[in-house]
């Protein structure tokens, strides 16, 4: 195999080797909170293990960048503009912008690159309807404050539930809590996840690919519904590298023009108003999980199975073959 190495790297003009790293630096998705399965796999059948959990891939997404364990050199590139987000970062956040839930990422947890990144909110007001959890504060606020404090890309995403007029009615957003109409005028645009797509596979794979970032660090990745190229790589990409997909299966793919005219028809039925569709920009959101999820719920399943099985034999008075052996 031939020795792909550059040897005359560290040979280059300082001002070129650091041109070079910021090149490597990822353009991310900065994630507020991590996904919860149940949410993300709603519409799965009763007493069918969910096939992710959701909270892996965000912890993937939220490391350092590759580059800062590569050397002294790329380090100090890298914590230029990015770093995790201390306690100083929300120091001058309004009290009504504030937030916090069980999905909540704590603040020193997470990357965040502020000329490179994007943000986004998992949470919306279905993970209340569900009764998933349970929050305190803004989450359009909070989500709205962070993304005027990067300087690279002030646009946010949240997820297209929002425009669910069953929670507005079941949750009362337009209490204090939730000054929706004057959020969302707040920064000029808006993405909206209008579907997530999480894959299954190795880091290596999405590395490799070039669909994750130029080194791979980059395992979520929201794409425009206008790039239809794009989207289709991203599934090429999960029907030939998902690990648990069964031989033949594949991601099912559902027409662009179908998801956006059924976001502008949320929009304009829950907002009773059609000038926010200027500003919401539908997309969907790709996500790498390293995990075989669906094995390990599967094992945990059947672990809760054979537990209570037992239990109902020791409550019959049929002796436990457990406690038989003892």
């Amino acid at each position: 195999m031939a020795d792909k190495s550059f040897h005359l790297f560290p040979k280059l003009p300082a001002e070129l080797r650091i041109q070079i790293w910021q090149l490597c630096l990822p353009f991310r998705v900065h994630e507020l909170d991590f996904p919860i399965g149940e949410y993300l796999y709603i519409d799965n059948d009763d007493g069918i293990p969910l096939p992710c959990r959701g909270k892996p891939s965000a912890d993937l997404n939220g490391l350092p960048p590759v580059i800062t364990r590569v050397c002294h050199e790329s380090r100090n590139v890298a914590y230029e503009s990015g770093g995790v987000a201390e306690a100083e970062f929300y120091r001058d956040m309004p009290y009504r912008d504030r937030f916090t839930s069980y999905t909540s990422v704590i603040a020193d947890k997470y990357w965040l690159d502020r000329k490179r990144d994007t943000v986004h909110i998992n949470w919306s007001p279905t993970y209340q309807c569900m009764q998933l959890e349970d929050s305190v504060g803004s989450a359009l606020g909070y989500v709205a404050w962070v993304s005027r404090q990067l300087l690279g890309h002030p646009s946010p995403s949240i997820t297209d539930d929002w425009f669910d007029d069953m929670c507005i009615t079941q949750q009362g957003r337009y209490s204090s809590n939730e000054y929706v109409p004057e959020v969302f005028d707040q920064v000029p645009s808006w993405c909206v996840i209008v579907r997530t797509v999480m894959i299954h596979t190795t880091f290596r794979e999405a590395a490799q690919s070039g669909l994750f970032g130029l080194l791979g660090d980059a395992s979520v990745q929201t794409v425009s519904l206008s790039d239809e190229e794009k989207i289709n790589a991203f599934y090429d990409f999960a029907d030939k590298h998902d690990r648990q997909l069964s031989t033949g299966e594949t991601f099912q793919r559902v027409s662009s023009e179908d998801l956006e005219q059924k976001l502008k028809n949320d929009i304009i039925e829950t907002m009773q108003s059609d000038k926010l569709l200027s500003k919401m920009h539908p997309a969907i959101m790709f996500r790498i999980c390293p995990l075989m999820c669906m094995e390990e719920i599967k094992r945990m399943e059947e672990s809760r199975r054979i537990a209570e099985s037992k239990c109902m034999t020791i409550k019959r008075g049929i002796p436990c073959p457990i406690h038989s052996m003892i």
